[in-house]
């Protein structure tokens, strides 16, 4: 199974984005094209780690490892702030607040999986993000032509939109496990399910 920790903005957090995302998705549209493809409300999510395919196994011991982590830990107070992009095609939600501790989740997490054999990706992780949206490419629409690249503003210009962007502060009190099934969402996306929480503090894991 695909797996990756995360941290869930509060429904408050998502509704005030999405309120802000709304007038930029009808700029995007204005060449009747769309030249983004948004991330549904029940895909958003703060990544902590990505631990990519994992056995059984390995994920019962994950899932030990994890709960370790998560009582050491603390609620965090964040909040959705300003905007960016990645190679100019990925638009996405900074995150503010408890920063730092929540690269000390991001570090600890991914050392618990090292510590039960998982082998994790150690470049340097992107700052931490919510993914807004991604730049759409040119669609086939028969074996001879393809529709043109759209016209609309891309990533970098409606995150110049939403640098000032300031969303309201939630708790983040519970580190996630999610298992990831590409494809099998809405129209093609990954499908997204939650297998066990983790309680930031002392409380008991539960399981879902």
């Amino acid at each position: 199974m695909r797996l990756f920790a995360a941290l869930y903005p509060s429904d408050e957090a998502l509704d005030h984005l999405g309120l802000a995302l709304s007038a930029l998705g009808a700029v995007a549209l204005d060449d009747g094209r769309p030249s983004l493809r948004w991330t549904p409300r029940e895909l958003m999510h703060l990544t902590v780690a990505f631990f990519g395919e994992v056995a059984d196994g390995a994920a019962d011991d994950l899932g030990v490892a994890l709960d370790g982590v998560a009582r050491s830990a603390a609620p965090l107070s964040l909040h959705l702030r300003g905007a960016g992009t990645f190679e100019d095609r990925i638009l996405f939600a900074g995150v503010g607040g408890d920063a730092e501790a929540l690269r000390r989740l991001s570090a600890g997490t991914a050392e618990a999986a090292s510590d039960v054999g998982l082998r994790l990706d150690r470049r340097p992780r992107q700052r931490a993000h919510l993914t807004v949206a991604r730049a759409s490419g040119p669609r086939k629409t028969s074996r001879r032509k393809t529709d043109p690249r759209p016209t609309g503003p891309g990533p970098a210009e409606l995150a110049h939109a939403l640098a000032v962007y300031e969303g309201p502060r939630f708790t983040a009190d519970e580190l996630c496990l999610v298992e990831s099934t590409p494809g099998a969402g809405r129209s093609g996306a990954p499908l997204y399910e939650v297998v066990r929480t983790f309680p930031l503090g002392e409380a008991q894991p539960e399981d879902r």
